[in-house]
């Protein structure tokens, strides 16, 4: 696994503490679309030095390869965070899995850039780091995140119920899981669509 990825619209990148105060503008100006969906503690989020712990603690896990964070960045504009896709509780080899997780900036929502950088991901989890299966929740009225999920071949396994606390309220969220044999025997011949570019 790489540093760095490309594909027809993107870069995806794994970062550090240097980008600390973009992903804190980045989570500030979603604040209200992160906040309906993720358990955020909004006393502590938002300020910068969290942001730098929380690189700091993903990067120091992305050596050990039990966490993989991909920061997402238009080709033609590569200095602005417009997503993140992670890839979170990475086990090998019994149970040979990870879960998803993705965000994307309201600026750039429903122009399938969503899809394209976790159909990235998954290339990189399945083809690089060799995984058998990806799970993902999403919440039962996020219909744009079903949407693409069920668009790149996830199934719904069952239903999470009391998951997770979010604004203050207990939420079910649905299962998706991804097998590898089952998401390339969809894209035919199995091609990349991720490609290095580079440390």
């Amino acid at each position: 696994m790489n540093f760095v990825y490309e594909t027809d619209r993107l870069i995806l990148k794994i970062c550090g503490e240097e980008i600390a105060e973009d992903a804190l503008v980045f989570n500030i100006r979603n604040a209200k679309e992160f906040e309906a969906v993720e358990p955020i503690d909004v006393d502590n989020f938002y300020n910068v030095e969290h942001h730098r712990n929380i690189l700091n603690y993903e990067y120091k896990k992305m050596l050990q390869l039990s966490v993989v964070r991909f920061w997402l960045f238009l080709k033609q504009d590569p200095r602005t965070i417009i997503g993140t896709i992670s890839f979170r509780n990475i086990a090998k080899p019994i149970y040979s899995s990870c879960q998803l997780g993705y965000k994307m900036d309201k600026a750039y929502t429903g122009q399938g850039y969503c899809t394209e950088a976790i159909r990235a991901g998954i290339n990189i989890m399945f083809g690089d780091l060799g995984l058998h299966r990806i799970e993902a929740m999403v919440l039962p009225d996020n219909a744009a995140s079903i949407a693409i999920l069920e668009h790149l071949g996830f199934k719904q396994e069952g239903v999470l119920r009391d998951k997770l606390m979010i604004q203050g309220v207990w939420r079910d969220h649905y299962l998706y899981g991804l097998l590898s044999n089952e998401y390339y025997a969809r894209q035919g011949d199995g091609s990349r669509v991720a490609q290095y570019i580079g440390e």
